[in-house]
């Protein structure tokens, strides 16, 4: 028979249990609200630290990714001040082991360096390597003034569930970011097609007319002179066509009144048919 203490102790972790699954639920709530990549991750460490009760939450993203890499770059936006970027490499090196959640009320110059550059000062911190599908996202890392909150040895298995679900919100933003970007870079060359097939023709009736102009004016004068720098600048509109017609990837450069427009420099060719062998 149980005795009233034994009794107690079970009504408590009951207790524990249940506003530990409540808070998973509110973040699973929080992911499904935020579906967009830039959204998530802006609101995402103030919302934890919210509901966990925490001093500094920080979200740490894997700059190696290509995935993450890539619609970082499409976000064209600066990243939260909760959020910042380090290599695989560089957590392994501070954690040993990427596989399981972090705890440690040690916390050295590094660890905060990495995990909470900005502060505030914490005393223990649980560090929550986000994994999809084999893939390393980042870490979410908990931080805490109390040197009790965290410690090694203590149970990690609601860490770890939620570390599943802002792997899986995290990674549910990315495809739709990298749908968003396939389907601005298919509309661009689209537009890129279209451009250059309607220049190609006024293109080539103004370099024959340049050509026949030289043949027709003196050899010396100055509407020579003019003549050479309207062909210049003709062959330069012909560099430009070509290159709109190789462009392949998406970028963009600022343009006046706060729009963008597509930079061709920073576009990069189409790859070579006869080299795409053996391409990673």
């Amino acid at each position: 028979m149980l005795s009233r203490q034994d009794v107690e102790d079970l009504l408590e972790q009951a207790r524990r249990n249940e506003k530990i699954m409540k808070r998973l639920d509110q973040v699973e709530e929080f992911i499904l609200a935020h579906h967009g990549l830039k959204e998530l991750i802006r609101h995402l460490g103030r919302r934890v630290a919210q509901l966990y009760e925490l001093e500094a939450v920080t979200l740490v993203l894997a700059s190696d990714n290509p995935r993450l890499s890539q619609a970082l770059a499409a976000l064209e936006g600066e990243l939260p001040e909760d959020c910042f970027m380090a290599s695989r490499q560089e957590m392994r090196l501070l954690l040993l082991d990427l596989e399981r959640p972090y705890l440690t009320n040690r916390l050295g110059r590094e660890m905060l360096a990495c995990f909470f550059p900005k502060g505030p000062f914490v005393s223990s911190a649980a560090v929550v390597p986000l994994w999809v599908r084999g893939e390393l996202l980042g870490s979410l890392n908990l931080g805490s003034a109390s040197p009790r909150r965290y410690q090694p040895g203590f149970e990690t298995d609601f860490l770890r569930r939620l570390g599943r679900k802002l792997a899986t919100g995290l990674d549910s933003a990315l495809l739709l970011e990298q749908a968003r970007y396939l389907e601005r870079r298919e509309a661009m060359l689209e537009m890129a097609g279209a451009a250059c097939h309607n220049l190609a023709q006024p293109l080539t009736t103004a370099t024959l007319i340049v050509e026949k102009l030289g043949r027709l004016l003196p050899p010396e004068g100055p509407e020579r002179e003019t003549l050479t720098a309207l062909r210049e600048e003709v062959e330069r509109l012909g560099e430009l066509v070509q290159r709109i017609s190789q462009v392949s990837e998406y970028a963009t450069r600022p343009y006046a009144q706060g729009l963008r427009i597509v930079d061709v420099d920073a576009s990069g060719p189409l790859p070579d048919p006869q080299q795409g062998e053996g391409r990673t």
